[in-house]
C-alpha cells in the first residue's frame, strides 16, 4: 500500500505519524462503501428523518453482526472460484 503526501521533505517520525492515520481513513472509507453497497445504506428512499435515522442505526448494528458471524459461516462459491479462509471472509461474504 502506498502513502501519498504532497510535502517531500518528512521526517521519519512523522511519516510514522501519518501512516497509522491514512490506514484508519482507509478503513473508515470502505465500511462506508460496504454500507452504500452491499448493505443498501443509500437505496431506500425515506422522506421522513426519523425513519432515515433508524435506517442508519439498523445498518450500524447490522455490520458488526456480520463481522461476529464469520466464523460460523461457510465460504459458498462456485466450484471454479478458489476458497478463502474462514478467518478471511468479508461481511459481503457473510451476508
Amino acid at each position: 500500500m502506498w502513502l501519498r503526501h504532497s510535502r517531500t521533505d518528512l521526517a521519519p517520525d512523522q511519516v510514522a505519524l501519518l501512516w497509522p492515520a491514512f490506514l484508519r481513513r482507509f478503513e473508515i472509507e470502505h465500511t462506508f462503501r460496504m454500507l452504500k453497497q452491499t448493505l443498501g445504506w443509500s437505496s431506500p428512499k425515506l422522506h421522513d428523518p426519523a425513519a432515515a435515522d433508524w435506517w442508519t442505526w439498523l445498518l450500524l448494528a447490522a455490520y458488526p453482526q456480520l463481522r461476529l458471524a464469520s466464523s460460523l459461516a461457510a465460504d459458498l462459491r462456485p466450484p471454479w472460484e478458489k476458497p478463502a479462509a474462514l478467518q478471511r471472509l468479508t461481511p459481503a461474504l457473510v451476508r
